[in-house]
């Protein structure tokens, strides 16, 4: 089998590997310091952890990050933290983006001034075929593989299918019902797909009757690999997410197998060249509101010779599925994955339980993040053992005994004890809340100036969550796209809006009243300018501090007004769950207790970011076959034929496969800690 490697070009100059500085690369620091003024308010704290995996500046690499849990938010986080690495650390990854991104406007001009890097998409070009042709399956039981096409009017001839379609074009299904690669035209009227369409009750009823369908043909992607290569054999650095599409589920999606393919080919192209792919594991807690947190951790490096990239051109799809299987191990070092938001609400609930048992000491995201990850293998391993089974049910019961009063985990130390006296706590209570009330009047001016932009973003993003769910087959609510629309109307709308402000003060102050500083309306403008800013931001910085104050009132409230015994029951209980979640430990979630990893931890977080260390490696054993049990969820799904083309469907079922949630989960869902959803991700049997 030939295969086609990218050519050296010698006049190619790339402005971005940090050896020269030209006109494209003062844009994309421009793009970079306008969206890390929008992170700087977006998120209240970012934690970057084991940057001294990414090779500094000189080095060809591939930095592969995943989940592609909120959108164009993802890539532009990766670059800003990695643009702010000191000295020669310092990179500007230019990131693989649809080519149907770069026509919308804002995303399209910070794309292009970033260096995206475009890639066509044969589902971005799928257009309705001959309207007198109808596509259906006559035995969608036993072979839902096979096709046929007839005329919508009987009387009219069949078209062959031959003249319309080719092999490996992407076939879909009207309402975004899914879609299919063609694997052969058999005769005039005959359709093999490689894979089926997602199997729901309502797509069999659509292709036994017969539908209207859709047609894209394959698209040569030579391009797209030549423009990585480039961009490698000078020394820079590539972004990419290889699920594809961003999407809101609790694990990762079948992982495509462009990136083996770029590493391959820059390799095969050049065989002095090293390739590193660097895995990036990105976390949020609260992903999709204002003010959250967010995690980037970079695990292990794997590195792609010239020997490789020889072997790749014996063996391409040998070699591609080696490497690939390194890439998925590598992404599941650096990221929590959980069958569904029921088991990861239990998991995060253990590892609350788990800090309580270590004093409630804080520690760093990145080891929460950690926590979470090793009690999400652990659990995925010894799920069925009795003692795992005992501990999740009581956790449950406990949670949601919590949910009922209203209260956090964290808060049931703060309920007061039942010898304290009640004129104390009232008066604790009383003092709290005048905070409050002094807090929020302080932060009242800059809230009420930044209130349309609030109102117009919520509407506005939700609008885009509901139209992107629509379109897409792996979404649970589209709450990957919120923050994405948040920050993209507050960055177009704050300009303005702020604008308007100071004009409208510039000429109250002219027409009523003597200029207080600047004896000119320009001078005058600015000025008012600037102050409205600073006050909306010193408000939100106030308004944080207020609002963790606030917390502190439902524990205080609720020991007044509870049973003083029911919530010494309370207590009890976190403090025999706690004990036995620690004990357990050591025997189902290996490396959880131990405390000098903590103490690492604690003095990672105020390190310089170089000289973070890897939590975890894929190397691993736990994790080993953590991952190859995971990995069976989309195995199947990836056929060889998508490994040689770098493609692999969307093969996660939405809606008909989904079982409602738990009364207990979706309680939990405004109170969780990461984003969650009423709805269960489809089962998958992990043998």
């Amino acid at each position: 089998m030939s295969v086609r490697v990218p050519v050296v070009d010698k006049t190619y100059q790339n402005a971005y590997s940090g050896e020269h500085y030209a006109i494209a690369t003062f844009l994309y620091d421009l793009a970079i310091f306008f969206i890390n003024i929008a992170f700087t308010i977006f998120f209240r704290k970012i934690h970057v952890r084991g940057t001294s995996n990414l090779p500094p500046q000189g080095q060809p690499a591939i930095v592969v990050c995943a989940p592609h849990a909120n959108q164009f938010v993802d890539p532009t986080l990766v670059m800003t933290q990695l643009k702010k690495l000191p000295g020669r650390h310092s990179r500007r990854p230019c990131f693989v983006m649809a080519a149907a991104s770069f026509k919308k406007p804002l995303v399209g001009m910070l794309g292009r001034w970033t260096a995206g890097i475009s890639v066509d998409r044969a589902a971005d070009h799928l257009r309705t075929c001959e309207e007198n042709m109808l596509l259906y399956c006559p035995d969608y039981g036993s072979d839902p593989l096979t096709y046929r096409v007839r005329p919508r009017d009987d009387a009219l001839p069949t078209r062959d299918v031959r003249a319309v379609l080719a092999e490996n074009g992407l076939l879909g299904l009207p309402g975004n019902m899914g879609s299919a690669q063609i694997a052969a035209l058999e005769g005039y009227d005959t359709i093999r797909l490689q894979k089926p369409f997602t199997h729901s009750s309502a797509v069999r009823a659509l292709v036994e009757r017969g539908t209207e369908f859709l047609y894209a043909p394959k698209l040569d992607n030579s391009q797209l690999f030549q423009d990585v290569f480039n961009h490698l054999h000078t020394n820079g650095l590539v972004g990419i997410f290889p699920e594809g599409g961003s999407h809101d589920r609790p694990s990762l999606l079948p992982i495509k197998a462009g990136v083996a393919i770029m590493a391959l080919r820059a390799v095969a192209a050049d065989v002095d060249m090293k390739v590193t792919i660097v895995p990036c594991g990105l976390y949020y807690f609260h992903r999709h509101m204002f003010r959250s947190r967010a995690v980037l951790e970079f695990g292990a490096p794997i590195v792609v010779d010239g020997a490789m990239g020889q072997k790749y051109l014996q063996d391409p799809k040998g070699t591609v599925s080696e490497l690939l299987d390194q890439v998925v191990n590598a992404l599941y070092s650096v990221t929590v994955n959980t069958d569904d938001y029921d088991i990861l609400m239990l998991v995060q609930a253990t590892r609350r339980l788990y800090q309580a048992a270590l004093g409630n000491r804080r520690i760093p995201l990145a080891a929460v993040v950690e926590m979470n990850r090793k009690l999400s293998i652990g659990y995925t391993k010894h799920r069925e053992h009795p003692r795992i089974k005992h501990l999740m049910l009581a956790i449950r019961d406990y949670d949601a005994q919590l949910y009922s009063l209203g209260l956090k985990d964290h808060q049931v130390d703060e309920l007061r004890n039942p010898n304290e006296k009640a004129v104390y706590i009232i008066f604790l209570f009383l003092t709290r809340l005048f905070n409050v009330l002094v807090f929020a009047a302080l932060s009242l001016p800059g809230a009420l100036l930044f209130t349309p932009i609030f109102i117009t973003c919520h509407f506005y993003s939700q609008k885009k969550a509901k139209e992107g769910l629509k379109r897409s087959l792996v979404k649970i609510k589209g709450d990957d796209l919120i923050a994405t629309w948040k920050l993209v109307v507050a960055f177009c709308m704050t300009p303005a809006l702020y604008a308007v402000y100071a004009a409208l003060l510039t000429f109250l102050i002219f027409n009523h009243f003597p200029p207080l500083i600047f004896a000119n309306k320009i001078g005058t403008f600015m000025c008012y300018y600037v102050l409205l800013l600073a006050t909306t931001y010193a408000s939100f910085v106030i308004g944080e501090i207020g609002m963790d104050v606030f917390k502190s009132l439902p524990p205080l409230f609720i020991s007044l007004i509870y049973p003083s015994q029911k919530l010494q029951e309370l207590r009890e209980i976190r403090k025999n769950l706690s004990a036995e979640v620690y004990a357990m430990g050591p025997t189902f979630f290996p490396d959880l207790d131990s405390s000098d990893r903590l103490e690492r931890d604690s003095a990672a977080a105020s390190a310089p970011a170089q000289l973070m260390e890897p939590i975890s490696s894929p190397e691993s054993p736990l994790l080993q076959e953590y991952a190859d049990t995971t990995k069976l969820a989309f195995r199947n799904t990836v056929s060889a034929s998508d490994i040689t083309a770098g493609q692999a469907d969307k093969a996660i079922i939405k809606g008909n496969a989904v079982a409602e949630a738990s009364s207990w989960s979706s309680s939990r869902y405004h109170s969780s800690e990461a984003a969650s959803s009423s709805k269960l991700t489809p089962k998958v049997d992990r043998k």
